[in-house]
């Protein structure tokens, strides 16, 4: 299942109970200039995400560049 199915809750939940040292990590930075971390299991394969409060924050996973 790809996080496009996902809602804010299910996303909540996997971040919730996804340890720190299991989760992803992967900086970003929000339009209102808060760095965050992915909270997502390590290893997922789409879109980033991870707590504010009430509701889940998500970023796009950013492409590979080319060599």
């Amino acid at each position: 299942m790809t996080d496009k199915h996902l809602t804010d809750d299910q996303l909540l939940l996997e971040t919730d109970y996804t340890s720190y040292a299991s989760s992803c990590r992967d900086p970003y930075i929000t339009p209102t200039n808060d760095l965050v971390e992915c909270r997502r299991q390590s290893g997922h394969d789409d879109t980033h995400a991870t707590r504010s409060g009430l509701r889940a924050i998500r970023w796009a996973v950013p492409e590979p560049h080319a060599a």
